[in-house]
């Protein structure tokens, strides 16, 4: 934290910019689409800060094991908020586009990190972290997001998404969240403003982390949606697609609280606890996210299943394989430099080609490369399955 500048200055300027945005929001008129979503959006990243900082500091007061799930649910409520908007007033063809690029920029970042920090000057690296490590328990994550990115190619092939593909991907999350409640995982300690808070005797830390989420999602709440309809109308006005601006400057945005905590947990030397981090907001999605834009459709405006157009369901392969690349990377619970650079060039080549047969022709590459390590590294399919299991029935298998 800068010198002279308290934790308790640096909580209120963050909520200081959120107030234009509420400003808009709640009655100051209309404004131009550029005005509504440069206001909206800083209130949105400056709001999931806030969340961010309280959800760490709740660490102290909830069971180790669920923290990294509660942080990683809390960090994609912007992004939900927004993807279950479409989905209610029946924008199928925006659903897809913030959840896909959400995703892959976890999952790129998070694979990709030893290349990107290769590229730094050579005045950073001292800060350049050591090998990237796992810990064993996080092979749930990996498992999760394998489930999930697998189930997910039912509606790829069906062109569309339904109550029955929501209550898998749903039922998916809820095995997680029951098997992180069980498995000792290790927590990355607080760092900067999460930490003073929780240093904190506990009931004012308590006091601080219920005002601190309360206000950051009502925040959210307001203005995450404003904020994805003037990324709408401000791509309309300068022309640029819609659906690439919902596909990567909002969850640039909206994910920046994560990106941040994983780079300054890199430079602490904690890169297997950046890597988590990422993996959980990543599994989050592609199970609870993705499983309850079908209900919200059916909820709001749309009738039967939610379609997946033949663009909706290139984007959606392509993520497919990308996470499948990623679990694939990671089966051996480090990040390889080989590895890294073809994530890099991979993930940065998809920006460079729009078209839909060269995003098809990435993803093909993608499965090709993750059925290639996963029958390389096939033993260590086994240890992701038994992720799943309960503590009780993995001691008796191992025991026996």
């Amino acid at each position: 934290m800068s010198e002279g500048v308290t934790w308790q200055q640096r909580i209120a300027l963050t909520a200081l910019c959120t107030v234009p945005g509420l400003w808009l929001r709640l009655g100051a008129g209309e404004a131009p689409p550029p005005l509504r979503m440069l206001t909206c959006g800083a209130a949105v990243v400056a709001a999931a800060f806030l969340l961010a900082w309280a959800c760490e500091a709740a660490q102290e007061d909830i069971a180790h094991g669920l923290v990294l799930a509660i942080v990683a649910f809390v960090a994609i409520l912007p992004e939900y908020v927004v993807e279950a908007h479409f989905a209610f007033i029946g924008h199928a063809e925006y659903v897809t586009a913030n959840l896909t690029g959400a995703i892959r920029l976890l999952l790129g970042f998070c694979v990709a990190m030893p290349a990107v920090l290769a590229l730094l000057p050579d005045r950073w690296r001292p800060l350049r972290p050591g090998p990237l490590r796992l810990a064993p328990a996080h092979r749930l994550e990996l498992a999760v997001l394998a489930l999930g990115a697998l189930w997910s190619l039912r509606p790829v092939i069906r062109g569309e998404l339904t109550l029955l593909d929501g209550a898998v991907l749903i039922g998916v999350y809820g095995l997680y969240l029951r098997r992180v409640s069980s498995v000792a995982v290790e927590s990355a300690p607080p760092i900067g403003v999460a930490a003073h808070l929780a240093a904190l005797p506990a009931h004012t830390r308590r006091r601080w982390t219920a005002l601190l989420m309360g206000y950051s999602a009502l925040v959210i709440l307001l203005t995450a949606v404003p904020f994805g309809d003037s990324v709408l109308a401000t791509g309309a006005l300068v022309g640029i697609s819609p659906y690439l601006l919902l596909q990567w400057l909002v969850p640039v945005a909206t994910e920046m609280p994560e990106l941040v905590v994983a780079f300054v947990l890199l430079l602490h030397r904690r890169g297997g606890q950046a890597v988590a981090v990422l993996l959980a907001g990543a599994a989050s999605q592609y199970t609870l996210a993705l499983g309850t834009l079908p209900l919200a459709f059916a909820v709001g405006r749309g009738v039967g299943p939610l379609p997946l157009a033949p663009r909706e369901q290139v984007e959606l392969l392509l993520t497919i394989g990308l996470a499948l690349y990623a679990v694939a990377a990671l089966l051996r619970l480090r990040v390889s430099r080989a590895d890294a650079a073809i994530m890099l060039a991979l993930f940065t080549s998809q920006m460079l080609l729009p078209a839909s047969f060269a995003r098809f022709a990435l993803a093909v590459v993608y499965l090709a490369l993750a059925a290639d390590i996963a029958l390389a590294d096939r033993r260590s399919i086994g240890a992701l399955a038994a992720a799943l299991r309960p503590a009780v029935q993995r001691r008796r298998r191992t025991a026996t």
